[in-house]
């Protein structure tokens, strides 16, 4: 009987629901201009329409400065899909090139960026956000700066091990008997060979990320008023938590949906890509 490699339905259905959100929310700005910054206090915690408790023209309600909670919903997401994903291709360019560097040439390049991997993880990730947000301040570049500052060691440390396991193979010994150059051999044996580990890596860490500026915009350590991201609307809507639920509810359940999107997808990728894995 062949055994089915197709993706699972779950994470396909899942895939299709969060790329959907991802791309209204991508697209917000084009088909619904607002300012962020906008109040109405008239429609001050107006209830939501959608479930028939009431006709205020509000999908989802609004919050206590009178805003629409479902339009602020889809530029919060657009704030914390951007933010993660510039972060994510920051860490991981600074993580495979320094990986690449300490595997490759080993000696004392391999002893300096294994003692920094270390230093980094010596130092819990929140205080390094809280140090980071005083010094620099809260603001959209220190959110990207303190992802690659976070993430960048699992991508060294990943590029690093795989470079180890083929670096005394026959093809790169060949390259250099014939006297290719280093940067010829990195472009064309070993990026190729360590590509797919570093794929789902980079799937997983993407979760991690959202999650980590959602709880740094929580703390008021990220994204500030008037704009706005996932986790600077839980934070908002915890004061109405008893009486209006959906305030935090909502925005935590994307969290949840996109964050599960994309474990779940590494998950997978990694059965996929891994050749242990893969016979099994």
């Amino acid at each position: 009987m062949k055994k089915r490699t197709g993706i699972p339905l779950g994470i396909l259905i899942l895939l299709i629901l969060t790329g959907a959100l991802i791309l209204a929310a991508l697209l917000v700005p084009y088909y619904h201009p607002v300012d962020l910054g906008a109040t109405d206090l008239k429609s001050r915690l107006a209830l939501p329409s959608i479930f028939g408790y009431s006709d205020s023209g509000h999908l989802l309600g609004c919050d206590y400065l009178g805003r629409d909670l479902a339009v602020r919903l889809l530029y919060a997401t657009r704030t914390t899909v951007i933010l993660a994903a510039v972060g994510l291709v920051s860490a991981a360019v600074v993580g495979i090139a320094l990986g690449v560097i300490a595997g490759v040439f080993g000696g004392v390049c391999d002893d300096v960026i294994m003692f920094l991997v270390n230093v980094r993880h010596s130092v819990p990730s929140v205080l390094i956000g809280i140090i980071t947000a005083t010094i620099f301040g809260s603001t959209e570049f220190t959110l990207v700066l303190l992802t690659t500052m976070i993430q960048w060691t699992k991508f060294a440390r990943q590029a690093r091990a795989q470079i180890m396991q083929i670096r005394t193979e026959s093809y790169i010994e060949c390259s250099r008997a014939i006297g290719a150059s280093t940067f010829r051999i990195i472009r064309e044996h070993v990026l190729r060979n360590i590509a797919s580990p570093l794929i789902v890596t980079t799937t997983l860490s993407l979760s991690s990320i959202i999650l980590f500026e959602s709880t740094l915009s929580y703390l008021s350590l990220g994204i500030q008023p008037p704009n706005t991201s996932l986790g600077v609307m839980v934070s908002a809507g915890r004061d109405q938590m008893i009486l209006q639920w959906w305030q935090v509810c909502l925005p935590t359940a994307l969290i949840i949906l996109i964050v599960m999107t994309a474990s779940l997808t590494g998950d997978w990728l990694r059965d996929r890509l891994d050749p242990k894995l893969r016979r099994k």
